[in-house]
């Protein structure tokens, strides 16, 4: 068992900090992890877009992986940095677990990191016995949907509970000797998707992210904003917080798609509640219910630097390609000013793994999803997970990098460092991308959704293609010199180049 670092505040000032032997033995290269024992220069950042690729890392114990990505995000139901773990009980904070997270990115030149924010502590619930939020399995995580008690419905109050764990965490991660050996947190999400919030969403959810007010929701947004970076306005008074971070930048609550393929009043709500969080505009059934003190006008545009929601597809029969659909239905009730900002997808994947079973729908499915992304409005695609074992899994203990996980190193190895010259589009079930790689090559990646697999056979469809190219790569990084200008062409995507590499 990992010993805690216990870090003791009285408000926001250090009283005492513990620092057990066993735990310095683990950081420092005698627990068996992956992290330096001295401080060390990280290799350089990964170039040019690498950042679209974000990855969820779950588990400490996992190897680093093999294969590229840029970004991470931190938030999984595992890795015990959630807002209820670091903090266990009134100012008592416990960053052990994000200490290791950050000094091993640092350590493989991961420097972009974004932090989300989300279970409110038992010790600090509203609701210290409610069993329906998320991450409910034991008594000591129940209530983590109910906000604190200093925090009312219509956005007033101290919110001083937040604004604490905001100052000690940012406190934390922002010093100038940590961040000597650790990554850096630059971004900052206020809370995990909202559109599970049933004093908004009327539609019922099996699990409950939080209960909370539009007015409580962009409040706490407010103070983080204010917390962290000096500025903003908090409930119309403008912000006089001495920053710990100025460089810091704010997301929207995240949202998601879920459910847009069956149509479904899900899917409908979620659009609502990401429209009314940010302009409190929204109409039908989701217009400003009753109790959702929707009065605020823009004020959760204002704070967000950057748009976000949850692009999950893989459920109903869902394919990859709908993102090409489904991210314009959220952009289209974006502002001109909010559709200036980044717009990212915080989590994405194919959702529950038994939705793609088969491993080479499962490579495909990857491909797919980054290609059609990178043609969108998204500039960012966090996959969720690396090494989940039920969602979106790219490798396991026992198993290894999957075709899945191959796949997405070999799609970020065509996509980082390229530009995108013509978006992805069909002609009936053909699917091509055109490219400009980092070599200054063109390129084109090419599929057929008409195609399938099974049992490790895929079928393929002869094509035709331009005299320009004369080799494709597959998803395994293989080379296949094209003959009489004809391909076969599966649902695998394969990338058509000029010459082999």
């Amino acid at each position: 068992m990992l010993n805690r670092l216990m870090i003791v505040y009285s408000g926001t000032t250090a009283m005492a900090r513990f620092v057990p032997i066993a735990l310095v033995l683990f950081l420092f290269g005698c627990g068996g992890g992956s992290v330096s024992k001295n401080a060390v220069t990280p290799p350089p950042p990964p170039a040019n877009n690498a950042a679209f690729f974000g990855m969820h890392l779950q588990v400490i114990s996992t190897p680093w992986p093999s294969i590229g990505f840029g970004s991470v995000r931190v938030w999984s139901n595992s890795s015990a940095a959630r807002w209820a773990q670091i903090n266990p009980s009134d100012g008592v904070y416990d960053f052990s677990v994000l200490d290791t997270f950050l000094a091993e990115f640092y350590e493989h030149g991961i420097t972009d990191v974004l932090y989300t924010v989300g279970e409110v502590p038992v010790w600090a619930s509203s609701n210290p016995s409610d069993t329906a939020c998320d991450f409910a399995t034991k008594p000591s995580e129940y209530g983590g949907c109910d906000l604190p008690n200093d925090l009312n419905l219509d956005g007033t109050g101290t919110d001083q509970t937040f604004i604490n764990f905001i100052t000690a965490i940012a406190q934390h991660v922002n010093d100038p000797t940590y961040l000597q050996t650790h990554a850096h947190i630059q971004y900052w999400e206020p809370w995990n998707e909202i559109w599970r919030d049933n004093l908004i969403n009327p539609v019922p959810y099996k699990h409950t992210s939080v209960r909370a007010t539009y007015a409580q929701l962009i409040r706490m947004a407010q103070d983080l904003r204010c917390t962290i970076t000096g500025t903003g306005v908090v409930n119309g008074v403008p912000c006089t917080a001495t920053p710990i971070d100025s460089t810091a930048l704010i997301l929207s609550d995240s949202d998601t798609n879920d459910d847009v393929d069956a149509g479904g009043p899900l899917h409908n709500g979620a659009v609502m509640v990401f429209q009314n969080y940010l302009y409190c505009n929204g109409t039908g059934s989701f217009a400003p219910i009753s109790g959702s003190y929707c009065t605020t006008g823009t004020a959760g545009s204002a704070v967000s630097d950057i748009i976000n929601a949850h692009f999950y597809e893989g459920g109903a029969g869902a394919l990859p390609e709908n993102l090409a659909v489904d991210v314009p239905v959220f952009t289209s009730v974006l502002s001109a000013t909010d559709s200036a900002k980044p717009f990212w997808s915080g989590e994405g994947s194919w959702n529950k793994d038994a939705n793609v079973p088969d491993p080479d729908i499962a490579a495909s499915w990857v491909a797919r999803y980054y290609l059609v992304g990178w043609s969108t409005k998204l500039s960012r695609l966090y996959w969720y997970g690396y090494d989940s074992s039920q969602d979106g899994t790219l490798w396991t203990p026992g198993g290894g990098l999957n075709l899945a996980g191959v796949a997405y190193g070999q799609v970020y190895n065509w996509i980082v460092g390229s530009t995108l010259t013509t978006p992805c589009s069909a002609t009936g079930t053909i699917w091509t991308c055109g490219l400009t790689l980092a070599n200054g090559n063109a390129a084109e990646a090419i599929w057929d959704t008409s195609q399938t697999c099974s049992n490790g056979t895929c079928t393929t469809s002869n094509q035709n293609v331009s005299s320009a190219w004369t080799n494709y790569e597959d998803l395994t990084g293989n080379n296949n010199p094209i003959t009489n200008g004809t391909v076969p062409v599966g649902i695998k995507p394969i990338l058509l180049t000029p010459s082999a590499p």
